[in-house]
């Protein structure tokens, strides 16, 4: 038996998240990935040549990686409640 999900999906998440993210969550999660590390050199060059503004995409990289990080544990406790209802209901 399958051992109940302990984590659970934010509720803005589950609004924002589209269909298409939640069927694709690892390529969603590489591109995302790939995206934060964008952010972070480009946040690096830009303070590199005084541009302190540059700073802030150092916070948006941490939210898409995070968000990468993120995303296919939520797909994970959605399915296994997905799973543990369809089990329940038959």
């Amino acid at each position: 038996m399958q051992q109940a999900s302990t984590e659970t999906v934010p509720w803005i998440i589950r609004r924002l998240a589209t269909n298409y993210e939640w069927r694709h969550v690892r390529g969603i999660a590489a591109i995302r990935a790939l995206v934060a590390l964008w952010l972070a050199f480009l946040g690096s060059i830009l303070c590199a040549y005084g541009n302190w503004w540059g700073a802030s995409f150092f916070v948006a990289a941490g939210l898409v990686g995070w968000l990468a990080y993120r995303m296919p544990r939520w797909k994970r406790a959605l399915d296994a409640d997905n799973e543990r209802v369809s089990a329940g209901a038959a």
